[in-house]
C-alpha cells in the first residue's frame, strides 16, 4: 500500500514538471514570435523611411497628418478650410458720367476661411472685390478692396489689399467717323463693296478725360460684311483707335451706328494673251505656243478699275520647255491690280519647239524717238541697219522688214553723241533680234539753224 502511494506521489510530481516545461515552451514560442514581428515591422520601417519609393508616401502621410492637427477645432469638432479664388473680377462704384477712372487693377485674388461646408459654398458664389470711391473728387487716391458677395459665416482676405486709381473729370469732343469692312475674306471676291452711308451722319461725340480725347487719333465703324452679297443695313459698333493703332477705352456717343452699304458685281469680258519671259534652250526655237482652252475671261473690279483694262495674261516663261516635243502646258491667268476676280483662273498651253534658224533683214531705217527740245540731226553715221532674226523657220519666214523698228533716243542737248540702237519686233513674240551694229553716232543741232 505504501509502494502504490509512492508510486501516485511521483507520477504527479512528473506531471506538474511537465506542465512547467510546457508552459515554459509555449512562452518562448510566444517570446520569439514576438521578436520576429518587432524585426519585420522595424525592417517595413527602414524601408519605408529610408526607400526612394515610399518616401514620398510617407511624406504625404505626416503632412496629412500636420494639416489634420492644425487645423482641428477641438471645442466644436469641425474642420477649418479655406480657398485661393484668382482672376477675381473687380467693381468700382464711382460717378461714371463726371469722371473717367485709371489704375483700376484688372482682377484680385481672394482667400476664404471658414467651415469646410461654408467655404465651398462661398466659393461657388459669384462673389467680386469692390473699390467705394463713392463722395471721393477729381485726384489720385489710395482705397482699401473689399470682398462683397461670399456671405458672413466665413473670413476673406483681398489682395491686393490696397489700390491707388486716379479720378480725372469727363470732357467732350467731337471726331469725324471713318470705317473699316471686317471679315471681307468671308465675303465673295466677285462682290464689290459701295461707300457705306450712315443713318446718324458722321459726327460722333466721345465723353473722357482731355488727355484720353487727346491721344484718339482716328474713330471707326466696324462693319461685318461676311456672307454678303446685296446691298445691306447692319448695326457697326464704334471703336476710338490711338496714333498706334491700339484701342482707346472712351465713352462714344452712340457705341454704335447704323450703316448702309451697297453690293455690286461689275465685270467685263477680256481677252486672255500669252506673255512669253525669258529664253528658249539653245539650239530650240518655239514654232507656236498657243492658249487651248480659254480665249476670254470674265474679270471682276470696281469701274474705275476696268475701264484701263483691255486684256488679260498668262506670263509663259519660255525657258521652262526643253523638249522638241508637241506638250500642254498648265499656267496662271496673272491679273491686273484692282481686279478682285477671274471666271477663268488657269489655262492650257499648247507648245510646239522646233530647231532655232536664223535670217537676215537688210536695211532697217532707224528712226529717232522722244525729240522733247525739237533737235535736228545735222550728221549722223549711217540710216539704215541690218538686223539679223531668229527662230523656228516658219516664224522668221513670216516677217517682214515693216515689222522691225530700229531707233534711238534724241538727246537733250545739241551736241555729238554715240547712242545705243533698240529693236521692236511687232506681233512676233517667238523670234529673236540682234543689231548688226549696237549703236550710231550723231551730230545734232537746235533746229533753226
Amino acid at each position: 500500500m505504501s509502494q502504490i502511494n509512492n508510486s501516485e506521489k511521483k507520477l504527479e510530481t512528473a506531471k506538474k514538471i511537465a506542465s512547467k516545461t510546457t508552459s515554459k515552451q509555449q512562452y518562448e514560442t510566444v517570446e520569439e514570435n514576438i521578436f520576429k514581428l518587432l524585426r519585420w515591422v522595424s525592417s517595413l520601417i527602414d524601408r519605408l523611411f529610408f526607400s526612394t519609393k515610399y518616401s514620398g508616401l510617407f511624406a504625404l502621410l505626416l503632412a496629412c497628418l500636420a494639416y489634420f492637427i492644425a487645423t482641428y477645432d477641438g471645442s466644436s469638432n469641425v474642420l477649418s478650410s479655406s480657398k485661393i479664388l484668382t482672376n477675381v473680377s473687380i467693381n468700382a462704384r464711382y460717378n461714371s458720367e463726371t469722371f473717367e477712372l485709371s489704375g483700376l487693377p484688372q482682377a484680385c485674388e481672394i482667400v476664404i476661411t471658414g467651415e469646410a461646408a461654408n467655404v465651398n459654398n462661398a466659393a461657388s458664389k459669384k462673389g467680386y472685390c469692390q473699390v467705394d470711391l463713392e463722395g471721393y473728387t477729381e485726384g489720385t487716391h489710395t482705397i482699401k478692396m473689399n470682398a462683397v458677395g461670399y456671405g458672413d459665416n466665413v473670413s476673406t482676405i483681398v489682395s491686393p489689399s490696397e489700390v491707388t486709381i486716379t479720378l480725372k473729370k469727363k470732357t467732350t469732343k467731337q471726331f469725324e467717323l471713318s470705317y473699316d469692312f471686317i471679315n471681307q475674306n468671308l465675303m465673295d471676291s466677285r462682290y464689290i463693296l459701295g461707300e457705306p452711308e450712315f443713318a446718324q451722319g458722321t459726327k460722333i461725340n466721345i465723353r473722357a478725360s482731355q488727355d484720353t480725347l487727346n491721344s484718339i487719333a482716328l474713330v471707326k465703324a466696324l462693319i461685318d460684311v461676311s456672307g454678303q452679297t446685296d446691298d445691306f443695313e447692319v448695326e457697326a459698333p464704334l471703336v476710338a483707335y490711338d496714333r498706334n493703332g491700339q484701342a482707346v477705352s472712351a465713352e462714344i456717343v452712340p457705341s454704335s451706328i447704323t450703316a448702309s452699304v451697297s453690293v455690286s458685281s461689275p465685270s467685263i469680258e477680256v481677252p486672255i494673251k500669252l506673255n512669253p519671259i525669258g529664253q528658249v534652250p539653245q539650239g530650240l526655237a518655239i514654232d507656236t505656243a498657243q492658249i487651248v482652252d480659254h480665249q476670254t475671261t470674265r474679270i471682276y473690279a470696281p469701274d474705275s478699275v476696268l475701264n484701263n483694262i483691255k486684256e488679260v495674261y498668262v506670263n509663259f516663261d519660255m525657258s521652262t520647255v526643253t523638249e522638241n516635243v508637241d506638250k500642254e502646258i498648265m499656267l496662271p491667268v496673272t491679273l491686273p491690280a484692282g481686279v478682285s476676280a477671274s471666271d477663268v483662273t488657269v489655262v492650257n498651253v499648247r507648245v510646239t519647239l522646233s530647231t532655232i534658224d536664223s535670217r537676215t533683214i537688210e536695211d532697217v531705217s532707224l528712226n529717232a524717238h522722244n525729240n522733247y527740245n525739237n533737235l535736228a540731226v545735222s550728221d549722223i553715221d549711217f540710216t539704215t541697219v541690218n538686223v539679223q532674226i531668229s527662230g523656228s523657220t516658219n516664224n522668221i519666214n513670216d516677217v517682214e522688214s515693216e515689222d522691225i523698228e530700229v531707233y534711238f533716243e534724241m538727246p537733250e542737248e545739241p551736241g555729238t553723241y554715240d547712242l545705243p540702237l533698240f529693236v521692236e519686233i511687232k506681233d512676233h513674240p517667238y523670234v529673236s533680234t540682234e543689231l548688226e551694229k549696237p549703236s550710231v553716232r550723231i551730230t545734232t543741232v537746235e533746229a533753226n539753224q
